[in-house]
């Protein structure tokens, strides 16, 4: 036997008589809706067997070199239309019209409601789409289904959902990689460009003096030129008994001055001397956050249009981490560094919590080289990266 159609009452059950009559090696050809039920065509056949594997084979895992080029980004109208469909604003049809309530109905209290509401999120919060081709997806399989097996949220998709189910013929993936990169990229480069504090913070090992002699050597490329070059000074802002050798290092390299600061009091007496003749780059030491009031000083920073704070997290940070960190930093705005990116690479999981806290990417970077592998984030390029990823 070769190939076997069923026919069942959901998908589960259909793909458990496949996989009982032509074995767990079994591929899925084809799945249909027919009268409220499922069918789904299956096959044993080596030939079919083969074809799967090499379509699984050749999705390609996307390298670090896919942010630093538009290569392959869709082009012409289909990209004209992806724009059109990420930044179309849906009408707000939740307004009730009063005028029409019934001064007779029937009311609950607020306390019994909210004890209903609590248990229908608590039935409903495990519960998925299984097929979605009643919503006229023009594709036979549920987008959701492929999205959460990729390792994106629940959350996250039905954000997007009356996008995705555009009656336009492009790819509802894709149009869901194009609204999620929308909502998380910034972009940055203008800010750091023209601002004369910038703080970079972040956990130990994420790349914060890498990105800190990255953001100096940009500046100098594209800032100042010639004797203008000792405008810009790096500040390591850290305990006295810390080892900063690496930032002297690359200050050495772009002949740039590195102070060393470890009193909060300290910090904030350089930057008012000299916020308004140089440009100084800080890089935060993990263990100077905690220094009493640090944290309410880069709040007060974040109010001056002349501030950036960047944020660094390195790519393969986990959800819990990414959490934690953007709870401790969200009242200062940051704009947040993606680094390591040659190292590792974003899942859909961190990109999903990315856009559940509404976190802005402005930065990708590497961490194997000064020179170079800087990119400041845009929505096309982070697209495609999750369109190539085999996330």
């Amino acid at each position: 036997m070769t190939q076997h159609r069923v026919i069942a009452e959901d998908s589960l059950s259909a793909m458990d008589k496949i996989s009982k009559v032509l074995g767990k090696d079994a591929v899925i050809l084809e799945t249909n809706k027919v009268n409220g039920k499922i069918e789904i065509l299956g096959s044993n056949n080596i030939q079919d067997i083969a074809s799967s594997n090499a379509k699984k084979i050749n999705k390609q895992k996307s390298t670090f070199s896919h942010l630093f080029s538009n290569h392959n980004l869709e082009q012409g109208n289909q990209r004209r239309e992806l724009n059109s469909i990420v930044r179309e604003e849906f009408e707000d049809k939740s307004e009730i019209n009063k005028s029409n309530i019934n001064a007779n109905t029937d009311y609950i209290d607020r306390n019994t409601f909210l004890k209903f509401t609590t248990k229908i999120e608590n039935l409903l919060e495990n519960t998925i789409i299984s097929d979605l081709n009643d919503y006229g997806i023009p594709h036979q399989k549920s987008l959701t289904i492929e999205l959460l097996k990729k390792g994106f949220s629940k959350k996250i998709i039905s954000e997007f959902k009356d996008k995705i189910l555009t009656e336009k013929n492009i790819d509802p993936e894709l149009i869901f990689f194009h609204c999620l990169a929308n909502k998380i990229v910034s972009p940055s480069e203008e800010k750091i460009l023209e601002a004369n504090i910038i703080f970079v913070n972040g956990p130990s090992g994420s790349g914060k003096t890498t990105l800190c002699s990255k953001i100096a050597s940009h500046i100098l490329d594209n800032k100042f030129v010639g004797n203008d070059r000792n405008k810009l000074s790096i500040v390591n802002f850290a305990p006295k008994s810390s080892n900063h050798s690496e930032l002297l290092n690359f200050g050495r390299l772009l002949n740039l001055n590195v102070t060393s600061i470890s009193s909060l009091e300290e910090i904030v007496a350089f930057i008012d001397a000299n916020k308004d003749n140089k440009k100084l780059i800080v890089d935060v030491s993990q263990e100077n956050k905690n220094t009493f009031g640090y944290i309410e000083y880069l709040e007060k920073l974040s109010l001056n249009k002349k501030f950036i704070n960047i944020l660094t997290l390195q790519a393969s940070s986990n959800k819990s981490m990414i959490k934690s960190t953007m709870n401790f930093y969200k009242n200062s705005f940051p704009t947040i560094g993606l680094t390591k990116l040659d190292e590792s690479h974003i899942s859909a999981e961190e990109l999903s919590i990315l856009g559940e806290l509404n976190c802005k990417i402005g930065i990708l970077s590497g961490s194997r080289s000064v020179i170079g592998s800087l990119a400041f984030a845009k929505k096309e390029v982070l697209a495609q990266y999750m369109k190539d990823m085999n996330l």
